[in-house]
């Protein structure tokens, strides 16, 4: 199952591409996380993503991170102990059907 997008917004910043997006998660995590496209996000499938910016950051105990460098939406365990690290979710861990609205910026169109 792949993740889904629906794209609620779209705008402007100068030539910085401004989306607001609710991505439907699956149930196939694995670690590192699951990739975006720029196609998914609104930016074409040519497009670069510069940013995502979870609207919400903390959703059913889980701390949810854009990991830029591999274009990876991440997920961690936000029940740790405190001052450790949060862990990976585990790549058993049930997401499916989850929400979770982002503001991306980018370029390109789409």
């Amino acid at each position: 199952m792949a993740l889904g997008y629906s794209i609620l917004g779209r705008g402007s910043i100068g030539d910085i591409g401004v989306r607001v997006v609710d991505i439907t998660m699956d149930n196939a995590y694995v670690a590192g996380g699951w990739a975006l496209t720029a196609q998914g996000l609104g930016f074409g499938a040519s497009g670069t993503v510069l940013a995502v910016l979870p609207v919400s950051s903390v959703e059913q105990g889980r701390l949810i991170e854009y990991d830029q460098v591999n274009q990876k939406l991440m997920v961690r365990d936000a029940s740790g102990a405190a001052n450790a690290a949060s862990p990976e979710i585990s790549t058993l861990t049930q997401m499916a059907g989850f929400v979770l609205r982002v503001l991306a910026l980018g370029r390109g169109v789409g």
